[in-house]
């Protein structure tokens, strides 16, 4: 307990300079009765209320340094404190020479004070409640900021739902069907097991895609400066993985977008559309804007049939693919405050990624 005052009363003294600066002012007055030997009763009458200003500006203090641990915080108090202070300073002096009641140095020197007191009080006051109105709007961002985290995290976690009982059940569906064929003898077990097989091999495929999606719901996104053509040639290296491809006029793009590390997994799920569902051939044209960057993806792939192609396992009639590809890409976009559309949807299919400048 001990060492909890002594840490309260000796730690961070400088938040108790209101109260030792009405301390100093009260010293003063008090000094200057004693001083003065003979009061009359309108003297006494402005001792006692340049005593009083001075301990509820000592009691104002020690509430402060209570409540505010910041030093940023105090210099606002005091910054407040200091501006009433030349305010009522300045009334004091224009009423030391003006009111007829003033008749001696004495009470010039005690009405100097008193105002002065009364005006350190009144600056204390509204620069502690300055500095609990910025407490409270930043609680209150801080709050906001956590309803948007957990509203994100429940957009990822149905995501995550739709995603799997999307594409796992219908692969356990067809394992379960395969697999009771087999038992009638109504399929061969060869051909049965290679069924199964290809379903369990499209299960892992589900698993890595799902673990994409976490780390682009959960990476802290921090936009600045990057260079596009660089987003380009790494998804165009991470797309080729999956088949033939070839991009077409990278070396022409110059420009610099507002993005992170990121961007290129977008262009990576454009290109491999290409890969999987057309002829592996992308020509890529940057345009810039007064306030952004337009890059259109020409795809020479059989078209996009989806009504909202843009949605979690959304899929045209004859894809084989697993219907995230666009989802994840304009995941990645939003971050970035752009946006993904689907200008012309076959011969050839055109996209059109818009991202802000840098």
């Amino acid at each position: 307990m001990a060492d909890q005052l002594r840490s309260l009363l000796v730690g961070d003294w400088w938040r108790y300079t209101i109260s030792l600066l009405g301390t100093l002012m009260l010293a003063v007055g008090v000094a200057a009765v004693f001083l003065d030997g003979e009061l009359t009763d309108e003297e006494l009458l402005q001792a006692a209320g340049l005593v009083g200003t001075c301990l509820v500006l000592i009691a104002v203090g020690a509430r402060i340094a209570l409540t505010i641990r910041e030093f940023n915080e105090m210099g606002r108090v005091l910054g407040w404190m200091s501006l009433d202070i030349l305010v009522v300073a300045a009334m004091s002096a224009w009423g030391a020479v003006v009111l007829p009641t003033i008749n001696s140095a004495f009470d010039s020197m005690f009405l100097f004070l008193t105002v002065l007191a009364a005006g350190t009080l009144f600056g204390a006051v509204i620069g502690y409640y300055d500095v609990r109105v910025r407490e409270l709007i930043t609680k209150a961002s801080r709050e906001q900021a956590r309803r948007e985290f957990l509203d994100e995290q429940q957009e990822t976690l149905s995501s995550l739902n739709g995603i799997l009982r999307h594409q796992i059940l219908n692969d356990l569906s067809a394992i379960a069907g395969r697999a009771e064929l087999m038992e009638t003898g109504k399929v061969e077990t060869d051909d049965g097991t290679e069924t199964i097989l290809d379903h369990c091999e499209h299960m892992e495929q589900v698993v890595d895609r799902v673990e994409t999606l976490v780390d682009i719901q959960t990476h802290a996104a921090d936009p600045a400066a990057y260079n596009l053509v660089t987003a380009l040639r790494d998804g165009r290296d991470v797309a080729a993985a999956a088949g033939e491809l070839s991009v077409s006029g990278l070396d022409a793009v110059e420009t610099t977008v507002r993005a992170d590390e990121l961007l290129h997994l977008a262009f990576a799920e454009l290109f491999e559309n290409s890969v999987i569902h057309g002829d592996g051939d992308v020509s890529v044209t940057v345009t810039e804007t007064a306030e952004t960057a337009q890059v259109e993806i020409h795809d020479g792939g059989p078209g996009i049939e989806a009504n909202r192609p843009f949605d979690p396992n959304t899929r045209g009639h004859h894809s084989n693919g697993d219907g995230l590809g666009l989802y994840f890409a304009s995941l990645i976009v939003d971050r970035y405050g752009g946006d993904i559309e689907i200008t012309r949807a076959a011969d050839p299919t055109i996209l059109v990624v818009e991202l802000p400048l840098e």
